[in-house]
């Protein structure tokens, strides 16, 4: 059983490592498709039309009775937490008024998410440690959210119309048993009749997504980070995609980074990285901290300053606020390491991020740390130079 239990482990992450995330999500549009096959599929030919309210939430409970009886769902609550309530931001901005949303976590390693007709969302464990913040979990939700609300299930279901449903059952289990093993079997059939599909279904999830991410206050540009973490991920896997798959049923990650750059170049979106990947994070400590208390601040969980006194009627967490604003358009930038120094003018001594002022140093602030100004400023650039280094763009990965 032991032995079992390793390959199985060995087999999902070989799975991730081959990046075949693509295949998956993929794949877990069949387990909709199943389910719409057996509920009564439109004959193909006719005129595409829309199920009620009703008709499409009692099928789609049908399908996640089905999905959640062969998949394991996890109840860690501080993971149910994050999920349903990011889940909940992204649900109050979608066009559908007409449906409850569900969202769940499926206890899998493979990076992966899916959605089913009537309000269903399942994000699978591998997916919830793949997003670096929860800007690009709400990104993740808001595409699948879109497949929901544009009824991308049925369409999609008009253009599988001649697939067998044994054909179907095959992609549905092969997604339940994290194996593509079916999906060699039917290599050529699928790929004749499913590679010129999905794609503009793809693209309007993801460029949706971005509308959606627009109305709440997480970053319009964690679905390309996202993006752009998933075709990193495949890069370095530096293995092809598993052979006979519907991965060419989907756009390729790179083109679907070069969509979005353009969509949120179009969209005058500044393209501020650093936020959705969760790097040069900037905090106080304490957080609220009241009268002269000193206030340290931390990029990254690293001290890289402390405040300890009030200076000119400020007080130490009003100046924080004010570094800290500054250090945040400085960061912005995807600074070097050496883009931060000391400059000493007229008795005055400063850190520099490039040109802006990040910040003066005080003889109080000096004296509290039992520094010279001068060796406090120098304090102040290295770790703040240390801080940057660390940042992933700079680490190259």
């Amino acid at each position: 059983m032991r032995a079992t239990r390793i390959e199985q482990k060995r087999r999902g992450d070989s799975l991730v490592r081959r990046g075949t995330l693509r295949v998956v999500h993929a794949c877990a549009a069949a387990v909709i498709v199943a389910g719409m096959v057996f509920g009564g599929a439109m004959v193909p030919g006719e005129t595409l039309t829309f199920p009620s309210t009703a008709d499409e939430v009692k099928q789609g409970a049908q399908i996640a009775k089905q999905v959640e009886s062969q998949a394991r769902l996890v109840t860690d609550p501080a993971q149910v937490a994050r999920l349903t309530r990011i889940g909940g931001v992204m649900d109050r901005v979608v066009e559908r008024r007409d449906l409850t949303y569900h969202f769940q976590i499926v206890a899998s390693p493979v990076v992966n998410s899916f959605a089913i007709p009537g309000g269903w969302v399942y994000v699978t464990e591998g997916m919830m440690q793949f997003v670096r913040t929860d800007d690009e979990l709400a990104a993740v939700l808001g595409h699948e959210l879109t497949h929901i609300n544009h009824r991308h299930y049925y369409i999609q279901q008009e253009r599988l119309s001649h697939m067998t449903p044994a054909m179907i059952i095959g992609l549905a289990i092969a997604v339940l048993a994290q194996s593509p093993g079916p999906l060699v079997a039917e290599q050529a059939v699928v790929q004749g009749t499913m590679s010129t599909y999905q794609r503009d279904l793809e693209e309007d999830a993801d460029l949706t997504s971005v509308a959606d991410l627009m109305k709440t206050s997480y970053s319009p540009v964690a679905m390309l980070t996202v993006m752009e973490h998933l075709a990193q991920t495949e890069r370095l896997s530096g293995e092809p995609s598993v052979a006979g798959t519907i991965s060419a049923d989907h756009p390729e990650p790179e083109d679907r980074v070069a969509y979005l750059q353009a969509d949120l170049e179009r969209l005058h979106i500044p393209i501020i990285r650093r936020i959705p990947e969760g790097y040069l994070r900037i905090t106080t400590d304490p957080p609220a901290a009241s009268g002269d208390q000193p206030v340290t601040i931390r990029v990254d969980g690293r001290p890289v300053l402390t405040l300890g006194t009030t200076v000119g009627g400020q007080t130490p967490a009003q100046r924080a606020q004010a570094v800290a604003a500054r250090l945040n358009d400085f960061f912005n930038e995807d600074p070097a390491p050496y883009d931060v120094h000391v400059s000493t003018l007229l008795g005055r001594t400063s850190v520099l991020g490039r040109e802006i002022d990040l910040y003066d140093v005080t003889a109080e602030d000096a004296a509290y740390a039992r520094l010279e100004p001068g060796a406090f400023a120098q304090s102040v650039r290295s770790s703040l130079a240390q801080a940057i280094d660390d940042a992933p763009y700079n680490r190259g990965y």
